[in-house]
């Protein structure tokens, strides 16, 4: 299995005595994990399908809308001010890089 040298962080409850400890990304067909060689420890991720993502992401989103109207609505102004910036930079022909 192809293996990659890296850092992975752990902690202890509540994220106390958080460090960075040596392991290695293992790489499992779709999948890939990761083993935090000092302690034996290893974790297993997949990715999650695109019908799920989107799940995922409008009920985040319906929950965030129940709690905070204006803050939903802040940041979806924020990224319109955003695309129009940026297509009003391109269509002036202004150089932003």
């Amino acid at each position: 299995l192809p293996r990659h040298l890296g850092k992975g962080q752990v902690a202890g409850e509540n994220f106390s005595n958080a460090q960075w400890m040596d392991g290695q990304l293992i790489m499992v067909g779709r999948f890939f994990s990761f083993a935090w060689v000092p302690i034996g420890h290893q974790v297993f991720f997949g990715r999650p399908s695109s019908e799920l993502t989107l799940k995922m992401w409008r009920e985040a989103k319906e929950e965030e809308l129940r709690k905070d109207h204006v803050a939903v609505m802040r940041e979806v102004v924020e990224g319109m001010w955003d695309e129009t910036y940026w297509a009003e930079r391109e269509r002036s022909g202004e150089n932003y890089f």
